[in-house]
């Protein structure tokens, strides 16, 4: 009877650690508030061999009156980051991103002494996903 219930123990354990572990993540993004940050460069290669965006955050341009007390967190953020898109629509976004006309923006879930989480991208300030079925 033990060992029955140990084997149950066994098999449950792994998954209710990645069930607590994706319900933290999941707590501690929607904690955050929405903030909108300005990008620069990114590597073309990543996107057309991999299907991620490589990003840089562009920090000069960035609004940081939407932080508190007007300041730019720039040691919570990493510098570079990735975003990861659907092999269908990379060479649209590899389009969109390539044109110096077009501004793109990362919208981030941000809490103070939390790690930021990105959510989406803003190509021109229209989500990206939207943009995509064009």
């Amino acid at each position: 009877m033990l060992k029955k219930y140990g084997y149950a123990v066994l098999v449950f354990l792994p998954v209710m650690i990645m069930l607590a572990w994706v319900g933290t993540i999941e707590t501690e993004r929607n904690m955050g508030r929405e903030v909108v940050v300005r990008l620069q460069g990114y590597d073309p290669r990543d996107l057309l061999s991999g299907h991620y965006i490589s990003y840089q955050i562009n920090w000069d341009e960035t609004d940081c009156e939407q932080f508190e007390n007007g300041v730019c967190p720039r040691a919570a953020f990493e510098r570079r980051g990735r975003f990861y898109v659907p092999e269908d629509r990379a060479a649209a976004l590899d389009k969109a991103v390539r044109n110096t006309n077009n501004t793109a923006e990362m919208v981030f879930s941000y809490k103070r002494g939390f790690k930021p989480y990105a959510l989406k991208l803003l190509v021109n300030g229209e989500e990206w996903n939207a943009r995509a079925g064009r």
